[in-house]
């Protein structure tokens, strides 16, 4: 249930003059669309009137996910495609971040804010085949659903300030914070100024309870339930892309687990996060929204946790190695320095590799390290924490221990060294001792590692299979065991949903309801095995009769229905027909003997007079019943 913000008290927050809303071509849009006369010819000369948001519907309309093969370049043919509805969602939100770019609250970051909401934005549209919603719908909604942060930054800057740097500090959640000191919360605003805006109720559903999901109380599998983890999932990847580096470790658990929720297993998770950069950083750029670059996903998630800089002060026990051997490269070391350094190495267990310091050496370095690189500071050719930062830029280096040697009197250079990646930096001359506790810690910090990720790579299979597992749940709790198509359950919320878009754009639809005629003769004649047999041949006929985006679903018993979307009441009298033409003809096998089957078949399309998809369901059933009553093997078309 959504607690919307008190109509008097929301009026009096409009009449500031402050909240968030659309302006210009947007509100235009907005008035046009509540008329119950628009023409689309009225809507296409209003996205003329301004160039960039016409360059953008037309690079939605020409995203790969409408699968076409010729790019669209007729902006009414664009708006065809995208839906008048959907034209004005992504308007809306495209208007809302143009125009509140910035703002006076001094604590709200908006270039972080819309750079995190065009990030989820994106995500939601990879995952549109999950939540079964148009890319468009959800890449609105994933722009819009913290728009009621915005909006208390925007009302109330000095007193949110106050509220975001106590929810910093930890203690009680953001929410809390604002119904405490503002007797609301960004929920409840947000959900009212969609509403407002006319936006799905689905897609309010979504954004209001997105970020406790599990406290919603949906039914499970269904499709508010499914978007709103969808949103759930895609707020969280937009997190990664935000994050800094050494803050992104931290929040990969929570993704993997919120993937797993959805489904989506490992090397599916890596592809869809790469797609979702890339487009990420592509919109970005036009829209000006501040984005950052980010190595592939899978690098991300094999990557070690950042690791914590070693003081020259700590002390460590003076024991022996107890380590396998490792290679250690030096770098960069004096002459006269080398001998001892080596036969030091040597003695505590490992192998010294010397690298020459010409500066195709030191790039092969920076390209392969060793586990551990020893460097002189005083290294010709390179500034050390110019090395430092080469080093740690690709993925091997990151995973190096980076020990530098000062010189006296450079001490001056250690903390620049330090905070350009070096793990520790000591100073000459080096005892053995000193330089044992030191590879002691190497080596311990290398194991540390390896055993981390062992463990990573451990929780990612474990994130498959259970992503697998959830998959095939959720297909069983959505899947009819015998014929295997969708079933009830299933199938009506598609009906409910498809009933809503339609009934929103003004577009056509129909839903058919067909029963086996003296379907009990079959049973006593042939046997419930037999039965069976029929309902699953029968599935597999009326699956392949169907159109692509058709949805067929066992209703119950010997009963099937059929939601036709964009379908006129012609065209489904149509397909009704054929299909019960092909039902008459097949030969339906059982034991090797032919079994005669029919079918009566009741049509209902939208028409105004239906309140929501039940009524229309209702209107087949009686259809049917009309076609059983008049002779059986026929189609009725529901008055």
């Amino acid at each position: 249930m959504i607690h919307f913000v008190p109509p008097q008290r929301y009026d009096s927050m409009k009449a500031t003059g402050k909240l968030p809303s659309p302006e210009g071509v947007a509100f235009s849009i907005i008035k046009l669309l509540q008329r119950d006369d628009f023409r689309v010819s009225d809507l296409v000369q209003l996205v003329q009137s301004d160039p960039a948001i016409a360059g953008r519907l037309l690079k939605f309309a020409n995203a790969a996910a409408f699968g076409r093969t010729r790019p669209i370049v007729s902006l009414q043919r664009a708006i065809v495609a995208l839906g008048a509805f959907r034209v004005r969602e992504l308007v809306i939100s495209l208007s809302v971040m143009h125009t509140h770019s910035s703002g006076q609250c001094s604590a709200f970051d908006y270039g972080a804010f819309w750079g995190h909401s065009l990030a989820t934005a994106i995500a939601c549209q990879e995952l549109a085949q999950f939540a079964q919603i148009s890319s468009e719908e959800l890449f609105t909604i994933g722009l819009l659903a913290r728009v009621g942060e915005l909006a208390m930054a925007s009302l109330y800057p000095e007193e949110y300030a106050v509220i975001l740097l106590k929810a910093k500090e930890g203690g009680a959640s953001l929410a809390t914070l604002e119904r405490d000191c503002l007797e609301m919360d960004h929920q409840q605003l947000g959900a009212t100024m969609l509403a407002e805006w006319g936006l799905p109720d689905l897609l309010i559903q979504a954004a209001y309870h997105h970020e406790q999901p599990d406290l919603a109380g949906f039914r499970d599998g269904s499709r508010v339930q499914t978007l709103t983890h969808s949103l759930h999932f895609a707020r969280a990847l937009a997190e990664v892309c935000m994050a800094e580096e050494d803050a992104r470790w931290s929040l990969l658990p929570g993704l993997l687990t919120r993937a797993a929720r959805l489904g989506i297993s490992g090397d599916a998770l890596n592809d869809m996060a790469d797609r979702t950069v890339r487009r990420w950083r592509e919109w970005g750029a036009m829209l000006q929204v501040r984005t950052h670059e980010m190595p592939p996903f899978a690098e991300i998630l094999a990557a070690s946790p950042p690791s914590r800089r070693v003081s020259p002060a700590t002390q460590e026990p003076d024991g022996g190695l107890s380590a396998p051997r490792l290679h250690v490269q030096l770098v960069g070391i004096p002459v006269a320095e080398l001998p001892t350094l080596m036969q030091q190495i040597e003695s505590l267990g490992h192998q010294p590799v010397l690298v020459d310091s010409h500066i195709d050496d030191l790039k092969q370095v920076l390209r392969e390290p060793a586990q551990i690189v020893i460097a002189d500071m005083a290294m010709p050719g390179l500034k050390p924490a110019l090395f430092c930062r080469i080093l740690r830029q690709t993925p091997a280096g990151k995973e190096s221990y980076a020990l530098l040697l000062a010189s006296p009197g450079s001490e001056a250079h250690v903390l620049e060294a330090i905070d350009a990646g070096a793990d520790d930096v000591l100073v000459k001359p080096v005892g053995i001792h000193t330089l044992r506790v030191r590879l002691n810690t190497a080596t311990r910090m290398l194991l540390l590692r390896e055993e981390i990720q062992r463990e990573r790579r451990g929780i990612m299979r474990s994130t498959d299979e259970f992503a697998v597992t959830h998959r095939r749940l959720l297909r069983d709790a959505l899947t009819d065991a015998l014929t295997q198509l969708p079933n009830r359950r299933h199938g009506l919320d598609y009906l409910a949903s498809e009933w809503t878009f339609a009934h929103s754009n003004g577009l056509p639809m129909a839903c058919l309801l067909l029963d086996i005629d003296h379907f009990k003769r079959i049973n006593d004649g042939y046997g419930h095995a037999a039965g069976d047999a029929v309902l699953r041949q029968l599935a597999d006929l009326l699956k392949r009769a169907s159109r692509v985006e058709d949805l067929v679903f066992r209703y119950g018993g010997e009963e099937f229905a059929a939601v036709l979307p964009n379908a006129s009441v012609r065209a489904a009298a149509q397909i009704a027909e054929r299909i019960r033409s092909l039902v008459e003809k097949y030969a339906f096998i059982w034991e090797q003997q032919a079994i005669p089957v029919t079918l009566s078949v009741g049509v209902a399309n939208l028409s105004s007079g239906f309140k929501d998809s039940q009524a229309l369901i209702e209107a087949a059933d009686a259809a049917l019943y009309e076609a059983k009553r008049s002779g059986r093997n026929r189609v009725v078309v529901a008055a």
